[in-house]
């Protein structure tokens, strides 16, 4: 009895990882990609299992289908992640957080920043209004880019709270969300380059109509971002995988690569729960930007982790 509930759980895994493989066509099978980490444990729980009941067919089976959804991972394309930079120049200092409406998240980012002093913050799903009182919250925090509603709990939206006021700020529209893209532009070092950011907060694809609302603002983003000169950072709460259709095309598309926070699968929504975890927040920098340092911090009260970086801005050349 037990053998063959295994075996009709494995057959079904490995109709999931099979039909990953045709994500790109759309909603529901874009799901299907967003767990090949997933997919890869998976994959080594049957083999065990298999093991003990001597079917080693079926064990080299697991392991293979494992292999594949770590392959589809694009975990070993080193030309999807940014380089990395010690070069002993000024940094600027950045976190991103989707707080869940959750107040205790909030609290524990005021004493983060007040820890690191940040020099940028994107949050979404904010408790409260992203207005005066909230930056009052964050020592040093001058300004906000956004309205103080956009950005609130259950909102498909993305505030930037800055130490220094952006020389240009626009709200993107896409479709019936007013709000889907925040851009500022930052002279944080008194000088040229600027810094153009990008904040968003895409809806989750578990309905076709959200997924349809992700893939246009991720293409009107990817638009935006490849006409912009000079260095770029993306940031925000994109509820998708690095290694998903919607985000690689994304990638490809605005030229951008990843920043690498903890390793190049580090989950940043249900982290702690062991083979649960999702990459969902995420940094992309393109020209004359690169890494110095980038990772997940802890929990907070909210369902994501937030992750903090800190980048470099060197000469500006285009993105290969």
């Amino acid at each position: 009895m037990v053998h063959r509930t295994i075996v009709f759980l494995f057959t079904a895994f490995a109709i999931a990882v099979l039909a990953s493989f045709l994500a790109a066509a759309g909603w529901p099978l874009d799901l299907l990609a967003h767990f090949q980490a997933q997919y890869v444990l998976a994959g080594l729980l049957f083999a065990a299992g298999f093991a003990i009941f001597r079917n080693w067919n079926r064990a080299a089976l697991a392991v293979c289908l494992s292999l594949v959804a770590l392959l589809r991972m694009d975990i070993f394309d080193d030309g999807r992640f940014a380089a990395s930079s010690e070069a002993a120049k000024p940094v600027i200092s950045v976190a991103t957080a989707n707080l869940f409406g959750s107040a205790a998240a909030l609290d524990n980012l005021v004493e983060e920043n007040k820890a690191r002093s940040f020099d940028l913050m994107i949050l979404t799903e904010l408790p409260v209004p992203a207005d005066d009182r909230l930056l009052d919250r964050f020592q040093g925090m001058v300004h906000v880019a956004g309205t103080p509603g956009q950005a609130v709990f259950g909102r498909p939206a993305a505030v930037i709270l800055s130490r220094k006021a952006p020389r240009d700020v626009e709200l993107i529209p896409v479709e019936e969300n007013p709000y889907a893209i925040t851009k500022a532009v930052y002279c944080i070092a008194q000088a040229e380059p600027c810094l153009s950011v990008f904040a968003v907060h895409t809806l989750p694809p578990l309905i076709p109509r959200f997924y349809r609302a992700q893939a246009d603002i991720l293409r009107k983003l990817a638009t935006e971002v490849s006409r912009t000169t000079g260095p770029v950072l993306v940031a925000g709460d994109m509820n998708a995988t690095s290694w998903a259709p919607l985000l690689r095309q994304f990638q490809g598309t605005a030229g951008v690569r990843k920043a690498v926070c903890g390793n190049r699968w580090t989950p940043t929504w249900l982290a702690p729960v062991p083979g649960l975890g999702l990459e969902l927040d995420h940094f992309f920098v393109r020209n004359g930007i690169k890494v110095k340092t980038c990772e997940p911090g802890h929990f907070n009260g909210s369902d994501h982790w937030p992750v903090f970086a800190e980048f470099v801005l060197e000469e500006d050349k285009p993105s290969d």
